[in-house]
């Protein structure tokens, strides 16, 4: 441990957790820190206080629940993910406080949470010093800290998707292919979205620097997650199984309204656009979309 007491280190698993968690949680575990995970039933309860508007977008205000609901639970800090690289793009999620800078924005909505610690979630050059950064403002001890980054190491590489081959679904299936923002796009949202008669794959079965050199190649000034979403869309929509797309955008957000224009104009397919909204119509959010640390 850094010190004789244990530190217990909260975790928001509903933004790209998969991408950056196991790499962190690792960390935190080889140096001896306890980490913490809010449970549905306390994210639940703070998510009905946020539904006035005070965070925007369904999947920021879960996160945000879940921010809360760490602190209530005896987490002495937080730990958030950086969604996009810094960039000098100001458009589309470039524009948009919660994408480009989700610790601050948190800060600001809601004053009195715990400390928040943001980490990135993809793997680069400044990885390492990243993690002694964090290991280091939980306790001070420099050969513990390069010990548990040693164990933790191995997982410092992106995940790769399970596989991005869409072929041809069963005989009287239509295949569409869910794109949208990377967080919005998960196995939970694609089922939802689906629809009688189709089979529904999402874009989360391709590697997410794969999404980002389609897009990039399309146009070069887009933050990480619109290139990904229109990576996803031009990859996708050339898949010949592919009989049409699906874009999943939050209705209360102004950049996913700009990315559906975008998207829309790059698409090789039938562009459908539902929102999370819709998906959701009947459904308790929570229930729905709150991912776990096991997601």
């Amino acid at each position: 441990m850094l010190d004789s007491q244990v530190v217990r280190v909260g975790f928001v698993t509903q933004l790209n957790w998969s991408r950056f968690g196991p790499f962190w949680v690792a960390l935190a575990e080889a140096a001896g820190l306890e980490p913490v995970f809010a449970t549905p039933d306390a994210v639940a309860e703070r998510f009905r206080t946020l539904e006035g508007g005070a965070v925007p977008t369904v999947a920021f205000r879960l996160a945000a629940a879940q921010a809360l609901a760490l602190g209530a639970e005896g987490a002495e800090s937080v730990v958030v993910p950086e969604l996009v690289r810094a960039s000098e793009v100001a458009r589309g999620a470039g524009n948009d406080p919660w994408v480009v800078d989700l610790a601050g924005s948190l800060r600001s909505a809601l004053p009195g949470l715990a400390p928040l610690h943001p980490v990135p979630s993809w793997f680069g050059a400044e990885l390492e010093t990243r993690a002694v950064g964090f290991l280091q403002a939980h306790g001070h001890d420099p050969a513990l800290v390069r010990r548990a980054l040693d164990r933790a190491r191995s997982l410092a590489r992106a995940p790769r998707p399970g596989g991005s081959d869409v072929g041809a679904g069963p005989a009287g299936t239509s295949t569409v292919a869910v794109v949208g923002q990377p967080w919005l796009v998960t196995p939970r949202l694609v089922a939802l979205v689906g629809r009688e008669g189709e089979r529904v794959v999402g874009q989360h079965r391709i590697a997410p620097d794969e999404l980002r050199a389609e897009g990039h190649r399309a146009e070069p000034r887009l933050v990480d997650s619109d290139a990904e979403a229109l990576g996803a869309a031009r990859l996708m929509g050339r898949r010949a199984a592919v009989e049409r797309l699906r874009l999943v955008v939050d209705a209360e957000s102004g950049s996913d309204a700009w990315l559906a224009k975008r998207v829309a104009r790059g698409a090789h397919k039938p562009l459908d656009v539902v929102t999370v909204q819709e998906a959701l119509a009947g459904r308790d959010p929570v229930d729905a979309l709150l991912h776990s640390r096991l997601d």
